[in-house]
């Protein structure tokens, strides 16, 4: 990553400019709104507007045959009186010819709650005259609509204050959001696994130290995945390599159980050639897929297939009852199962998630012990039970059992066991859109229940 930019500032010094600038500007907002309310008083009355225009026609006020609003100004109310006290004629309203009555009375000035009245003495009586103390907007319409001009005069400046606040806020975040868009297109380019790419540099330091800490994460990440992808391109060779040379020893044993079955043998030894041959067409079934899975070569269209019920079980048991002779263990299996039941998918490899099962069950059954399989339909779901005559499942296994390279007991490293087959199972069954359960049986033994949704459709022909 270059040098950062001489001319980048921290976001401390940023903020420090816009507080500053944005002071600046009320400043001038608050001379310019006092020039032209205040001073140049464009579009109002000064507060003192009336009582001046009283005093530059005192003269007239005073000696005038009859007082008119020439002399005065739109904001002033104003009545004659007699010496008598008799109200001869003016704007009042009739509450305010009672009411300055007193003022009359007194002969002195008073101020009211919003208006200052004064009288002046003349040959025919008294005039008396009240005024605001405040501003007034030129505009009648105005007046009438805002009689209180400073407070919406006021009103006006905190919401120049507000839109001038917004508007510079905004300036300030989108520069802010401009530099850290630099950041956010580095971050987005990780995320999409591209990772040629230049991080670049901002105009804030303290957005720049973030990137050359996630340019430093980057280039970490792109060395530790080329790592890991030329492991896995190893690794896929490597088993390829292997599940090719496994086929060479298969094929001598399917030759060879081929020549045995042309001798003289017993039914029994027939079966167990039976089972050899069947188990060894699986086995390259099961080496094909390797070397599709490693070549990234899987065949989609199989996981369509349709899978009977019925088949899929007679398949387990028979599979069940050749692994089971190793160790003397007796199947059995209970089903009651009608009709052309199916579910969609793979065959091999959802008998390959069961088969870990019985599978797990025979390598953890006493020898001349019984497994059972059960099978029923319960709420169009395909429930399988293999139940075992073992030690049973302990409480960290219930817990932790179908996670990957979980052991329950450690000495199951030791006979060939690396914590695989009932996740590999798992794994399937929820790609299935099944459930695997672990729980003991009442006798003692392992109980692990399936459950896949099936599809009650009848099918004539298979």
């Amino acid at each position: 990553m270059g040098l950062r930019k001489s001319k980048s500032k921290t976001l401390r010094t940023i903020f420090i400019k816009y507080i500053l600038s944005l002071g600046i500007f009320i400043m001038l907002l608050i001379i310019v709104n006092y020039l032209l309310f205040g001073v140049a008083s464009i579009g109002v009355y000064p507060a003192n507007y009336s009582e001046r225009i009283i005093q530059k026609n005192l003269d007239e006020l005073k000696n005038s045959p009859k007082v008119t609003m020439d002399l005065l100004t739109p904001m002033c109310r104003f009545g004659v009186y007699s010496e008598g006290g008799d109200y001869l004629y003016g704007n009042f309203s009739d509450k305010d010819i009672d009411a300055n009555l007193e003022t009359y009375n007194q002969r002195k000035y008073s101020i009211g709650s919003s208006y200052y009245i004064t009288s002046i003495a003349r040959e025919e009586g008294i005039l008396i005259i009240s005024y605001p103390l405040k501003m007034q907007f030129t505009s009648p319409r105005l007046r009438r609509t805002l009689p209180n001009a400073e407070l919406t005069i006021t009103f006006i400046f905190f919401f120049q204050l507000l839109i001038l606040i917004i508007l510079w806020s905004n300036r300030f975040a989108k520069r802010i959001n401009n530099q850290l868009k630099i950041l956010l297109n580095a971050v987005e380019k990780i995320e999409e696994q591209d990772l040629n790419f230049d991080i670049g540099t901002s105009n804030v330091e303290d957005i720049d130290i973030v990137l050359q800490g996630v340019d430093k994460m980057k280039n970490s990440l792109k060395i530790a995945l080329e790592k890991q992808w030329l492991l896995e391109k190893q690794k896929r060779e490597q088993i390829s390599a292997l599940a090719h040379d496994v086929k060479t020893p298969l094929t001598i044993v399917k030759g060879n159980v081929g020549l045995l079955k042309e001798t003289e043998m017993t039914e029994e030894q027939k079966r167990y050639c039976d089972y050899i041959g069947e188990s060894s067409m699986r086995i390259e079934t099961y080496l094909q897929n390797l070397q599709a899975i490693t070549k990234e070569e899987v065949d989609n269209s199989k996981s369509n297939e349709i899978i009977y019920i019925r088949t899929l079980i007679t398949s387990l048991r028979k599979q069940g009852e050749a692994l089971g002779k190793i160790k003397d263990i007796h199947i059995i299996c209970n089903t009651d199962i009608q009709g052309d039941l199916y579910i969609r998918g793979y065959q091999y490899e959802l008998e390959r998630a069961l088969m870990n099962i019985i599978t797990n069950a025979v390598d953890f059954s006493p020898n001349n012990s019984t497994i059972t399989i059960n099978g029923s339909i319960d709420d169009s779901q395909l429930i399988l039970q293999v139940i075992d005559q073992g030690e049973g499942f302990s409480n960290k296994m219930l817990k932790y059992g179908k996670e990957q390279f979980f052991m329950g007991n450690e000495s199951r490293t030791k006979s060939g066991h690396h914590g695989l087959g009932l996740y590999i199972a798992n794994t399937i069954i929820i790609k299935y859109n099944g459930e695997l359960l672990l729980s003991n049986d009442k006798n003692g033994g392992g109980l692990v229940m399936v459950k896949i949704p099936i599809f009650q459709e009848m099918i004539s022909q298979r």
